[in-house]
C-alpha cells in the first residue's frame, strides 16, 4: 500500500490564505450589514470633500463610528490578502483554475473596495455603489472558495 504524497509546502501557505481571506470576508459581511443597516443614516449625509482627508472624515463621522473604521480596515486588509493569493497562486501552482479563480476574486475584492469607497463618498446616500460593493463581495466569496477547491 502506498502513502498518498501530501500537499507541496507553498500549496498549503496558498491554501492557508485562501482560508483566511474567507473568515476575514466573513467577518467583512458582518460588519458590512451591520453599518448599512443600523448605522448610515437612512437619507446620507453631506458628501465628504473629495481627497483622502475627506474621505478619512467620512469614515470617522458615523455614530458610533467603531463599526464603520472596522470595515474599513478589513477591507484594506482583503484586497492586501487577495493581492497575496494572487500572486502565491501564479508562484506555487500550474492549475489554471486555481489561477483563473485567484485573478477574478482579487478582481471582485476591487471592485468591492472601489463600491465601498464611492458609496462613502457620496455622503452613504448611492445605493449604486452599496449594491456593487454588496454584489462584488458576493463574487469574491464564491471565487475563493472555488480557488479553495482547485487547491485540492
Amino acid at each position: 500500500m502506498q502513502a498518498k504524497a501530501g500537499r507541496p509546502a507553498g500549496m498549503r501557505g496558498l491554501r492557508a490564505l485562501v482560508v483566511a481571506t474567507l473568515v476575514i470576508l466573513t467577518a467583512q459581511g458582518w460588519f458590512g450589514d451591520t453599518v448599512n443597516i443600523f448605522i448610515a443614516p437612512p437619507n446620507g449625509v453631506t458628501p465628504p470633500a473629495p481627497t483622502l482627508s475627506g474621505f478619512l472624515s467620512a469614515v470617522t463621522s458615523l455614530s458610533p463610528p467603531f463599526l464603520l473604521v472596522w470595515h474599513t480596515y478589513e477591507g484594506v486588509a482583503l484586497v492586501v490578502l487577495a493581492i497575496a493569493v494572487f500572486v502565491r497562486s501564479f508562484a506555487t501552482s500550474r492549475s489554471l483554475g486555481v489561477r483563473v479563480w485567484a485573478t477574478l476574486g482579487l478582481l471582485a475584492m476591487l471592485s468591492a473596495a472601489l463600491g465601498g469607497y464611492f458609496f462613502v463618498m457620496s455622503g452613504f446616500k448611492d445605493g449604486g455603489n452599496s449594491a456593487q460593493m454588496d454584489g462584488s463581495y458576493i463574487a469574491a466569496y464564491a471565487c475563493y472558495f472555488l480557488t479553495l477547491y482547485y487547491t485540492k
